[in-house]
């Protein structure tokens, strides 16, 4: 489907009359149509579509609706229902009142096209550039940042039923081109054990019952792998991604021994972390694997490395111990800058998204160059203990001013000191104008 086009930069005169007359100080949807002249062009989209098929809706007046949706906090159906019969809505869009709208499920094809790759940021950088030409933002200001946890949509797994629903997805997925040759592996036994999702099956109890059951899991799916990577298999099958997942989750959970037994690997040791992983020990005095826990331990990888769910390879288990106490949870970690100034809005400019197990204080120098190449120039950037430290290091541009404070830490670059009094400031780690 190629991409549509909006109605026009004008509103209808019937529309703006009707919508005035019932609501004469205006709406927030009325504001940004007023304000912003609608937010978004149809210029702004030209390459997430193709240049040839039909006609469909415009994607600004989509991307819009989008935003009015969340700020009213409104489902897909009920955004799509305020199209039809809101005028302030209508004033918004530009649309006739005898426009019936959209179904609601373009709602969510739209969204699925904003995730495909950085869309979204560039989406938001745009977003801010127009609130900056309208007035509503500066470019120079106060910045704060927060992190937040982002769930993933998955269900959690213990490792038995990890293995079990690997398996099954890898082979799902082989049965739609190979259907055929997947047949001349599969036995009654497989059926009933992955014949469907595994969290409606019961595992077995005990510690024996488990590790017969895994092994089970882990030999069928090495007989997959071993099948898919014969010179009679057909090629394709070892780049699907349920297949790749496979023979990742079974290098994690699985281990050959010396006489080449198939092994299941135990659970990550608690005294091992990343901050022990080159210090000696005291008793051996040995020094610790660097960067992953001794292959001859057998042991699963670190959390930043091991698969967590088939559904998702990329989000990853991590731990945060906030002033509410710890959190655990499967996703990633998210961090959130916005402005902070005293007049105008607070909106949020920029959305920084990593893996779960990163920690705060990393992204620090990733944020403030974001913001920097944005055309920002705060004057101060502030953020939460997590993401704060006495030793952090945050260099502003050439010339420019800023200060970086923290709960637990404020560094600050003065604008001028006299000579005699020059020393290092701590937000950059060389001596201050």
């Amino acid at each position: 489907m190629a991409m549509g086009s909006g109605p026009g930069g004008l509103i209808p005169p019937w529309t703006v009359r009707m919508a005035r007359a019932s609501n004469p100080h205006g709406t927030a949807a009325m504001w940004v149509r007023d304000r912003l002249d609608g937010l978004f062009t149809d210029k702004d989209f030209a390459c997430w579509y193709p240049v040839d098929g039909r006609r469909g809706l415009s994607p600004a007046q989509l991307a819009l609706v989008s935003a009015l949706q969340y700020a009213e906090n409104l489902t897909d159906r009920q955004a799509a229902e305020a199209v039809r019969c809101r005028l302030d809505w209508k004033y918004c869009l530009g649309l006739e009142l005898d426009d019936a709208g959209f179904d609601h499920s373009v709602l969510s094809e739209f969204r699925g096209r904003m995730a495909d790759g950085d869309r979204a940021d560039q989406l938001l950088a745009v977003m801010v550039d127009r609130l900056v030409t309208a007035g509503l933002l500066k470019r120079r200001g106060r910045l704060r940042t927060d992190s937040a946890h982002v769930l993933a949509a998955v269900r959690r797994l213990n490792r038995g039923e990890l293995v079990a629903e690997t398996l099954r997805c890898a082979l799902e997925e082989l049965a739609v081109p190979a259907e055929e040759w997947l047949a001349g592996f599969i036995t009654p036994q497989w059926a009933d054990r992955y014949g469907r999702p595994v969290r409606y099956d019961r595992l077995p109890r005990g510690r024996e019952a488990m590790i017969a059951y895994v092994l089970q899991v882990g030999a069928d799916g090495m007989h997959i792998l071993q099948a898919i990577h014969r010179d009679d298999a057909p090629p394709r099958l070892r780049n699907l991604p349920a297949v790749q997942v496979l023979r990742q989750v079974w290098v994690q959970q699985y281990w050959h021994d010396a006489e080449g037994q198939l092994r299941w690997r135990g659970p990550k040791s608690t005294r091992d972390r990343a901050s022990r992983r080159k210090t000696e020990q005291r008793n051996t005095g040995k020094t610790s694997a660097d960067g992953r826990p001794d292959p001859a331990t057998a042991r699963v990888p670190w959390s930043s490395l091991e698969i967590v769910t088939p559904h998702d390879p990329e989000v990853r288990y991590s731990q945060k111990i906030t002033a509410a106490g710890q959190r655990d949870w499967i996703g990633y970690r998210d961090h959130q800058t916005e402005t902070c100034d005293d007049t105008g809005p607070n909106v949020i400019v920029q959305v920084v998204t990593q893996p779960a197990t990163e920690q705060d204080i990393d992204a620090l120098e990733r944020i403030y160059q974001g913001v920097t190449t944005q055309g920002f120039r705060p004057s101060s950037m502030s953020s939460t203990a997590a993401t704060a430290r006495p030793t952090a290091s945050i260099a502003p541009p050439r010339g420019g001013r800023s200060r970086f404070s923290g709960r637990s830490a404020t560094i600050r670059r003065p604008q001028s000191v006299p000579a005699a009094r020059r020393r290092t400031s701590a937000s950059i780690g060389r001596p201050a104008p």
